[in-house]
């Protein structure tokens, strides 16, 4: 039996300035303990690989000591004899900031299509992979996979890494389903000799299958990056891989809840506003993200973020926004 962590979508550097230039509580450090407490719980429990399915930073261009925090981690876990497995995400544009750590012999990264062949437990397996592919998503997929090169003749497991959307995933609390598309991969896509897909990219942990019965697993990503995943449990899932079974068991992390109210539209004297979003708030766990948007225009003219975050707990992460369908300007958690 093959013990696997799979998780995906970090985005390790989320609401973390390194030079901030307002002084105030900031969401990164959420992203980052869970990053931790999951590299931690892959050495703990002891398992025999560890997946990132894409998206370990926010975006491209990232810092280096934004670099530094989220690879200095890893190599405890290597050490520990941990095979490692990194699929480049779309957030990093299919490229993940080079590393020393790419050198270690247990990490394995797929910054092209390729496969990488070992004896685990006494268990064959081929972890194959490609970077999130941008452009003709649905063209490109089947030629991605081809060039990963499975051994078609090896009874080896076969287990495919990406960062893709797929047909049939749900996401958002309206349960947004994506069809097949341009840039969604269908489920018949899939080669009838995969035996497991783990894939980041979607939000939601869900589990799909291809049309030859493979399981497809989103673990979703590690924290709410937006109020669209306010109703998401994020975590990471524990697999056990047999070769006559593969289980799973998925594992929440601590995530901050998100909480938004609009504000009445009859009331429009400064002093009413802010008690009225003070009482409101009183009401809310602390540690919440607060998105206060505003009934009318006339409000917005009244209310100041710092305000706001003078008047509600240290620890809540406030967010103020225009009535609903303006654009003049919003505030937001990582806008400053």
């Amino acid at each position: 039996m093959i013990k696997v962590l799979f998780f995906a979508d970090s985005h390790l550097g989320f609401d973390y300035p390194i030079r901030p230039r307002i002084n105030r509580r900031r969401r990164g450090w959420d992203f980052f303990k869970n990053y931790q407490l999951i590299l931690d719980t892959a050495i703990d429990e002891g398992v025999d690989a560890l997946v990132h399915g894409g998206d370990v930073f926010f975006r491209s261009k990232i810092p280096p000591q934004i670099i530094q925090k989220a690879y200095e981690p890893l190599l405890p876990v290597l050490e520990q004899g941990i095979h490692m497995f990194f699929v480049p995400g779309n957030h990093e544009r299919s490229r993940l900031p080079a590393s020393p750590i790419f050198h270690h012999h247990n990490f394995h990264l797929f910054d092209r299509p390729r496969s990488y062949a070992f004896e685990m437990n006494g268990l064959e397996v081929t972890w194959g992979g490609f970077p999130n592919i941008r452009i003709d998503v649905q063209k490109e997929f089947p030629h991605q996979v081809t060039q990963v090169g499975f051994d078609l003749e090896s009874e080896a497991l076969k287990v495919l890494c990406m960062h893709q959307s797929i047909e049939g995933a749900v996401v958002g609390a309206q349960n947004f389903t994506f069809h097949r598309g341009p840039d969604v991969v269908g489920r018949e896509q899939f080669p009838d000799y995969l035996d497991l897909v783990l894939s980041g990219h979607i939000h939601r942990q869900q589990i799909l299958r291809s049309k030859a019965g493979a399981p497809l697993i989103y673990p979703g990503s590690i924290e709410r990056t937006s109020f669209a995943e306010r109703l998401e449990t994020k975590g990471f899932f524990i697999l056990e891989l047999t070769m006559e079974d593969i289980i799973w068991d998925f594992r929440p992390l601590p995530s901050r809840p998100m909480h938004e109210w609009s504000l009445p539209t009859t009331v429009l004297d400064k002093r009413t506003l802010m008690s009225a979003i003070q009482d409101y708030g009183e009401m809310l766990p602390s540690h919440s993200i607060f998105r206060i948007r505003c009934g009318v225009e006339k409000q917005l003219e009244l209310l100041k973020i710092a305000d706001l975050r003078n008047t509600l707990p240290a620890s809540m992460n406030v967010e103020l926004l225009p009535p609903a369908g303006r654009t003049r300007f919003s505030w937001s958690a990582y806008s400053d």
